[in-house]
Parts: structure tokens; C-alpha cells; sequence
């Protein structure tokens, strides 16, 4: 009860400081608010971003307010909303999600379907991406695919978002192994790291 009561006194005092993110301090989620507002600030600067894994919002919420401020931009969605990586078991958050969301409706564009799948109907929508957040499937098949599928959407100064980078071991590999050498500045946060690209992946 305690630490439930200092979580939402902490999102409170936090919404003075960032009212844009009022929404997306309060939706359920695996991230912390300071991953919240970086992702934040990551995106402010960048249009089209895609995210990967969006379960209630939350990080959708944070790209769509960096959007707001800047007045145009959108973000790509891609989820099955059947919690299929969730540690907290199977059931369908569309509803949830598209509620929390909607606030935000304008800049959120819902992609259903596993990431691998839905690749052409992206496509359809857009080529370039200015931002990747990979936070789905963190298995080492999972994030690697993730990455093959989505990297050629990226160009130089694109930026791409691992979150779990501190324990998910298939998460570490795939930055290790595809994306580091990629990079010409990079930073992290414990459990979250992000890339800006020297050059278009191959």
C-alpha cells in the first residue's frame, strides 16, 4: 500500500514538471517514469517514429507528446495486444490501449499484428524512420528479427531504443553484435539504451 501510494505521489509531483506527460505517467507499465520522460525527450526532435511492443500506451503516450509540442509527427504502433511477451500472462489490452491512448489519437497510428508480419503494411505508411523502439520479444530470436525487419527504415542520425537492455540477455547480443557498430553516440539508462546512426544499415 505504502509503495503504491509513493509511485502515484512521485507521478503527481512529476506532472508539475512535466504536464505533457500527465497521460503517460499514469498508465501501467513496465517503465519507469524516468525512461518515460527520456523517451520523451528522444523523440522530440524526431517525426516518424515506430515502437515495438506498446502493451497499455505508455511509451506511445510519450512519443505522442513530444509530438503535440511540436505540432506534427506520428507514431507507428505495433503490438498483437494479446500480451503474447508479458510476464503477466495472455489477454487482449486493445481496448485498454486505444483508451489510454486516445487523447493522443491524432499522432498514434495501431498496427496489429506480430512485428514480422506487418512489415509491408508499414511500409505502406511510411519508409523512414527517425526512431525504433524495440521492447517486444526479448528473446534473441525476438530482437534480432526485430531488428532485420525494421533496421532498413533507418537512416543516418535515425535513432534506435532497446528497452531491458540491463537483463534481457538477447537484447544485450543484438546491441552488441548488430547496433553498437553503428552508432557514433550512444547513452543508457540502467534498463533502457539508445543509438544514433553513423550511417543506413545494411
Amino acid at each position: 500500500m505504502f509503495r503504491r501510494f509513493s509511485n502515484s505521489f512521485r507521478c503527481k509531483l512529476l506532472t508539475l514538471i512535466h504536464p505533457e506527460l500527465t497521460t503517460a505517467l499514469f498508465i501501467p507499465s513496465h517503465l519507469t517514469p524516468q525512461e518515460r520522460i527520456t523517451l520523451k525527450r528522444l523523440a522530440t526532435p524526431r517525426r516518424d517514429v515506430l515502437e515495438i511492443g506498446s502493451y497499455l500506451g505508455a511509451s506511445a503516450c510519450c512519443f505522442a507528446a513530444a509530438h503535440r509540442i511540436a505540432g506534427s509527427g506520428r507514431v507507428y504502433c505495433v503490438d498483437t495486444w494479446d500480451n503474447d511477451a508479458m510476464s503477466e500472462g495472455i489477454r487482449d489490452t486493445y481496448e485498454e490501449f486505444m483508451a489510454n491512448t486516445a487523447p493522443f489519437a491524432e499522432f498514434i497510428v495501431p498496427i496489429r499484428g506480430f512485428s514480422t508480419d506487418v512489415v509491408a503494411q508499414v511500409l505502406r505508411l511510411t519508409d523512414h524512420l527517425d526512431l525504433l523502439f524495440i521492447d517486444g520479444d526479448h528473446s534473441y530470436h525476438g530482437v534480432k528479427s526485430d531488428w532485420d525487419a525494421y533496421s532498413s527504415f533507418l537512416g543516418p542520425d535515425s535513432l534506435v531504443v532497446f528497452h531491458d537492455s540491463g537483463w534481457a540477455e538477447g537484447v544485450k547480443r543484438v546491441i552488441a553484435e548488430d547496433v553498437a557498430p553503428l552508432v557514433s553516440t550512444s547513452d543508457r539508462l540502467p534498463n533502457m539504451w539508445w543509438g544514433t546512426l553513423s550511417a543506413t544499415p545494411c
